[in-house]
């Protein structure tokens, strides 16, 4: 006898090979279904209903298939006319399919109680690339995956992200606040980010980033092994209820040498050379971080120009820092979000946790 396979069952088992299951499809419910492979041979697919044409089509994109046969039993519609609506659902809604679906043609047969269709698909991605995307979940798995691309000084990054909100733009200002806010990494950044998104709206898409990165060969290993030893050096100096962001800040403060021509990085600030407002940032970023002190870099802009600052967080709550706290003849000073907008700075709020005074909370 055949074996017969419950292709839902199929759907479910789809390896995990950096792209999600179908299931995830926001208009597949309990009511479609595959309902059996009818041979031995999986790419023999029954179905029969509009949704059951759709998730077989999604079946053979989800394995990298390049040929496939459906048979329609019982079908009541207009069979041309859904094939052709299917595989334009499936080229142009599905993020795997917009991503890596060149063209997708169909033949089919009228055969005594059934129509058999045979499926041919050309795709634009190779199976190693469909199978180095990974799975995450909002702009947190996003950043999360951005974060691992700049450790490995990746050329390019693969998400198929659930919960995405924001278009390209917010993709690379993601980008760049995962670049900055990871003090440790933050050495030649690249000199060209692209970013695509599969498809272009819609609540899973998706997200290819390029990156150029320069030809200088940096050991990132290395160099975050130099800044966090700085790190733990400075941290021993002072006593464990200095670890606060006003404290360590104060200490920072004594460590670096502020010039608007200095270096960008961490690694100089916190050594002492010459720093620019930039790697004053990224060093008190770094020793925060050592300390547990939540800091993220923030790129925003002042009165149209690009500027950078931090929010860290305090005993009441987040709060803006910049760049001019360590100067050596400035003191210490955190502003809310609307303090900070009447002084004309602006900033995606979207990316950033609020600072708000106790009495807007």
């Amino acid at each position: 006898m055949k074996t017969k396979l419950l292709a839902l069952c199929l759907v479910l088992a789809l390896p995990l090979t950096g792209c999600t299951a179908m299931l995830e499809r926001s208009y597949v419910s309990s009511s479609t279904h595959l309902d059996y492979s009818v041979a031995e041979d999986a790419s023999i697919l029954r179905v029969e209903t509009y949704q059951g044409l759709v998730n077989a089509l999604l079946y053979f994109v989800n394995q990298h298939s390049t040929t496939g046969t459906i048979r329609l039993y019982n079908y009541t519609g207009d069979v041309e006319a859904d094939l052709e609506s299917a595989c334009n659902e499936v080229m142009t809604e599905d993020p795997l399919g917009v991503f890596s679906v060149r063209s997708m043609k169909y033949d089919s047969t009228r055969i005594l109680t059934y129509y058999e269709v045979d499926v041919s698909i050309v795709y634009s991605r190779s199976a190693q690339v469909v199978s180095s995307i990974q799975s995450v979940s909002g702009q947190s798995g996003l950043r999360s995956e951005l974060t691992r691309a700049i450790s490995t000084r990746q050329v390019q990054s693969l998400s198929r992200v659930s919960y995405l909100t924001g278009d390209a733009d917010t993709v690379e200002a993601l980008f760049w606040l995962s670049f900055y806010s990871s003090p440790l990494l933050a050495v030649n950044p690249p000199s060209e980010v692209s970013v695509s998104l599969y498809p272009d709206s819609g609540p899973q898409r998706i997200v290819e980033v390029n990156l150029t990165w320069p030809d200088i060969s940096t050991d990132v290993d290395e160099y975050s092994q130099q800044v966090d030893a700085l790190v733990d050096q400075i941290l021993q100096s002072a006593p464990q209820t200095a670890h606060t962001a006003q404290g360590l800040t104060a200490l920072v403060q004594q460590q670096v040498t502020p010039s608007s021509t200095g270096s960008l990085t961490a690694l100089d600030a916190l050594s002492g050379n010459p720093a620019s407002d930039q790697g004053l940032l990224l060093g008190l970023e770094a020793v925060l971080q050592g300390a547990g002190v939540e800091a993220n870099m923030v790129l925003g802009t002042l009165h149209g120009s690009t500027t950078m600052w931090l929010i860290v967080s305090t005993d009441d709550g987040y709060r803006h820092l910049l760049p001019k706290s360590l100067y050596s003849d400035h003191t210490l000073e955190l502003y809310t979000d609307q303090q900070l907008q009447e002084q004309g700075y602006a900033w995606d709020t979207s990316l950033y946790p609020a600072c708000l005074d106790a009495d807007q909370e």
